[in-house]
């Protein structure tokens, strides 16, 4: 791939890389159910919005989350729910967010997804790795 292709690579928007309207969790649901969720689906990680209504992003939660916190304390609770493991204020971009920008986010912050907003505040897509190399490969073979 050549220097200039390479330039429009970085480009690209998050708009068109990113997952629209991805799945995503409210604070008061159980561990158990999202656990099982993630497994199901075959998900890492899902937003968390404030309700289902406004959509409203406050947090994060992963598979890693769930599993450190199953060393941590007992997760067998059956009171345990996505507000007690979810990273708060996580890390977010905008919908006209360029690849190149998105990629150094990932890489400085160690983090494999990112929650797409807009100027509201309000989720309206997801960032996953495995859908930049899949907009990659789109790229290399044209």
């Amino acid at each position: 791939m050549g220097e200039d292709r390479l330039q429009q690579f970085g480009e690209i928007k998050a708009s068109e890389i990113m997952v629209k309207n991805p799945i995503f969790l409210t604070p008061n649901e159980k561990i158990s159910k999202t656990e099982i969720l993630m497994l199901r689906k075959e998900i890492g990680g899902l937003p968390v919005v404030k309700d289902q209504k406004n959509q409203q992003l406050i947090g994060i939660i992963t598979q890693r989350d769930i599993r450190l916190a199953r060393f941590a304390m007992s997760l067998e609770s059956p009171n345990t729910t996505v507000k007690d493991l979810m990273t708060s204020e996580p890390f977010v971009v905008k919908s006209d967010e360029t690849v190149r920008n998105i990629l150094n986010l990932m890489f400085e912050k160690k983090i494999q997804r990112l929650p797409v907003v807009n100027d509201n505040g309000q989720l309206i897509g997801l960032i996953v790795q495995n859908q930049i190399l899949k907009k990659l490969y789109e790229f290399m073979k044209n």
